[in-house]
């Protein structure tokens, strides 16, 4: 079914150009006015910023409607107690979380050149947020081209490793948002001076902060490189290996995006496609770990020769 990734593939392009607000600092391009802008339901005369700021609003308001579409959608084609039903409700209530967040940072003016602790903390939270409501809908997609059937997921070894890499994917895109509010506010002049600004205490905690999230990307990338090959090594699952090969290109992409991002310091459109990327890798993360708990759970259970792997090896073709 087309449809819930169609879903999916607008609330990408709604995540990216709400990217583009934060990086031209077009966030207070309406003004502290909201639902308004400025004061108005459609803004006369506007400036660029407004007129960002208020196409921002107008497709994230779509795609409230969307998700509302999908949930009524999924709940007229699948009985009671599907996965796509709980995934379509999740996606629902995400929405709604983000769009408070979105107006919490307008109407508190956390938004243009405010460079407070409070500002850090909502746009890590409004990641968070965004990436969860990503997470449903990709799972409500999933589910919907799925048979039909009641699924079983089953907690293995694999699973919880899987799942340990989400965990650490948000980590890293909480750090990635607070970085790239510190690159939009104190834009370095250099490569040199922007290492230099980022190990003197003196300066602004958005700058010391930014070394960090290079490092725990890197770690990020590590950890799941590693559990990824190891994963494809050990187990046979057809439906699993083109999955968990495209998370590999992807977080070998993403790595050689983030080392060009620094060496020509954040500009914008890197910014969005250093995004774009991250968010793809964060999907395919999900519909990997969805896959390795349900299909697990349809394989012979039983001891495994490796004592790692725990009882439910997954090693059978699925």
């Amino acid at each position: 079914m087309v449809f819930p990734w169609v879903v999916v593939a607008y609330c990408l392009c709604v995540i990216l150009w709400g990217a583009y607000v934060r990086a031209t600092g077009s966030g207070a391009g309406c003004g502290n006015h909201w639902p308004s802008c400025n004061g108005e339901v459609i803004p006369r005369s506007p400036q660029t910023e407004t007129i960002i700021e208020f196409t921002h609003r107008l497709t994230s308001g779509l795609s409230l409607v969307l998700i509302m579409g999908l949930f009524f959608w999924v709940r007229s084609r699948f009985p009671k107690n599907r996965p796509a039903r709980v995934g379509s409700m999740f996606s629902l209530a995400f929405i709604f979380t983000e769009a408070l967040l979105g107006a919490g940072l307008v109407l508190l003016n956390l938004v243009s050149h405010n460079a407070s602790l409070g500002r850090a903390f909502t746009m890590a939270a409004h990641l968070l947020n965004t990436l969860l409501l990503l997470a449903s809908l990709s799972f409500t997609a999933w589910a919907s081209n799925t048979s039909g059937k009641p699924i079983k997921f089953t907690i293995s070894r694999w699973s919880i490793l899987f799942f340990f890499g989400l965990v650490s994917l948000m980590v890293v895109g909480a750090s990635g948002a607070i970085t790239a509010l510190g690159d939009t506010l104190f834009p370095a002049k250099s490569l040199v001076s922007g290492l230099k600004e980022d190990f003197f205490n003196s300066e602004h905690f958005l700058i010391r902060l930014r070394v960090w999230h290079p490092l725990l990307s890197i770690l990020t990338a590590l950890y799941i490189g590693g559990l990824v090959i190891w994963y494809r090594k050990q187990i046979v699952i057809e439906s699993i290996e083109a999955m968990t090969l495209l998370l590999l290109s992807l977080v070998a992409i993403q790595l050689a995006i983030g080392v060009v991002n620094v060496l020509l310091l954040a500009p914008i459109f890197l910014q969005m496609i250093h995004l774009l990327v991250a968010d793809l890798i964060w999907i395919t993360m999900v519909l990997c770990t969805i896959q390795v708990s349900s299909q697990c759970s349809s394989l012979m259970n039983g001891q495994s020769s490796n004592p790692l792997l725990g009882k439910l090896d997954c090693r059978e073709k699925y």
